[in-house]
């Protein structure tokens, strides 16, 4: 409802930021065009909280399949940008 609203206001671009939950209701929602990815050279194992909670996928060809546009160093970390293919 709210991406409706925002949408008949005029505005076509919204930055999402949230934990694992938002993210992936969003991408269930079929709203995300556009991931910026930032990526650490660490490993937190079953520690980590994920960054995408569960998708609720009947199949693997469910996914929500994205195109990597670039990759570019941040200092020790990995930044990716990818659109919706």
């Amino acid at each position: 409802a709210v991406l409706k609203a925002l949408k008949a206001a005029g505005v076509d671009s919204v930055l999402i930021e949230g934990g694992g939950q938002v993210a992936a209701a969003f991408l269930r929602a079929g709203a995300v065009d556009r991931l910026e990815w930032f990526r650490a050279p660490i490993l937190l194992g079953g520690e980590g909280r994920p960054c995408v909670a569960a998708l609720a996928l009947a199949k693997l060809a469910d996914a929500p399949k994205f195109r990597r546009l670039g990759v570019m160093p941040v200092g020790d970390d990995l930044w990716e940008r990818y659109e919706r293919s």
